[in-house]
């Protein structure tokens, strides 16, 4: 008898996964539907269905449950928001204090601790912010102690599946060397989405971020502007197997090419540091010292050759990426030529958002690339960005 239970048994496993990954959604029946009115909002939906306006996170779980089975009600992507007509799912008292008491584990993986960088910060808060509108949400943040340790951030990830992280927002150290621990995610059934920087896996739902390379071809573009035809211009690089930074240079290089410009020299450096930028400015001005612009692909790098410059008493054009608060300043002011602004909060926001949208079983309705924008932060508009 066991003999032929064994065989059996190993089809039907191999059966199991062959089959569609199964979404985190629990079935839900709606008490009532509603419709939304004009200057409604899902806490005071809350408050006259419920007493409380803090019990908003089960209509919009709810709501959203029943959108995986039913595409007549919304899909909340973000619980701050909700549009006049939209179709929400009003559970049961009982099924909403269920839902209120639900906690979905959500762990986000960046490149660099904010603690030490203002960009990653900003990437932080935005996530906390999402997660406290959700209301069910716990939030964990983890990065590598540099943006090239590929290895550390390996092991995070790998740590992450064994605590019971139910979807991970990742900012990949590496576009293809996470792969193989990717893979492990989608057999734990745990959604990925990428941030900033991609990884070339099939795993991700979505990549979120800025379109780097149209940000550093606005680099590029701007230094043809200021300087014009054949342009003496060192480029200030990073990490080059980080997605986000290879394409950041290839949009430089693009960019610089409208008006024929000269790259004289490329230079990298994984710390993305202020110090790392400043050594390789003062190692491009020496064996080029005719150099006209530096484009790094930083802000961090950007005002670290500002220093460098300063020091060897020239006048360059020099500019950065990120819109860092420090960089805007030094825009402002007339040091850096310009930066890259970014949405760095958005996409802690978004990314946590969308993991939310793939937990309640709507994976589906999640576009393959979020962008985020970029704009080019000059003397003219820095006010804008401080």
């Amino acid at each position: 008898m066991l003999r032929k239970i064994v065989p059996l048994l190993i089809v039907i496993g191999a059966l199991l996964l062959t089959l569609p990954q199964v979404t985190h959604a629990a079935a839900v029946a709606c008490a009532k539907d509603y419709s939304v009115q004009a200057d409604d909002w899902l806490s005071k939906s809350s408050e006259k269905e419920f007493g409380s306006t803090t019990a908003y996170p089960a209509i919009a779980l709810a709501t959203n449950m029943k959108h995986a089975e039913d595409s007549s009600y919304a899909l909340i992507v973000d619980p701050n928001r909700i549009e006049v007509g939209w179709k929400l799912c009003i559970p049961s008292a009982e099924d909403a204090k269920t839902l209120n008491a639900t906690r979905y584990k959500i762990l986000m993986d960046t490149k660099g601790p904010g603690s030490g960088n203002p960009f990653w910060r900003k990437v932080e808060v935005g996530g906390d912010d999402a997660a406290k509108a959700w209301g069910v949400v716990t939030l964990a943040h983890q990065a590598p102690p540099e943006e090239s340790d590929v290895q550390t951030q390996i092991k995070q990830l790998e740590d992450a599946l064994t605590t019971g992280t139910q979807g991970l927002v990742l900012a990949a150290t590496d576009k293809v060397a996470l792969n193989s621990t990717l893979d492990k995610y989608k057999a734990a059934n745990v959604p990925v989405v990428t941030i900033d920087s991609d990884a070339d896996s099939p795993v991700k739902l979505s990549f979120i971020g800025t379109d780097n390379k149209a940000g550093g071809k606005l680099q590029g573009q701007y230094v043809c502007k200021l300087l014009g035809a054949g342009a003496k211009v060192g480029l200030i690089e990073g990490n080059l197997t980080a997605q986000s930074i290879a394409d950041r240079v290839a949009g430089a290089k693009e960019g610089l090419a409208t008006c024929n410009a000269n790259v004289v020299k490329e230079l990298s450096e994984g710390t993305h540091s202020i110090a790392g930028g400043q050594k390789l400015a003062e190692d491009i001005m020496t064996a080029n010292p005719d150099v006209q612009a530096l484009i790094a692909i930083n802000d961090n790098q950007a005002l670290g050759a500002l220093a460098a410059a300063k020091a060897a008493g020239k006048t360059l054009v020099i500019i950065g990426y990120d819109a860092n608060p420090d960089a805007v300043k030094s825009v402002a002011e007339g040091g850096l030529a310009a930066t890259i602004a970014q949405r760095p909060a958005n996409m802690g926001i978004f990314g946590v958002n969308w993991i939310m949208v793939a937990l309640t079983g709507n994976a589906k309705e999640i576009s393959n690339r979020i962008d985020t924008g970029t704009a080019l932060v000059t003397k003219e508009n820095a006010a804008q960005f401080q």
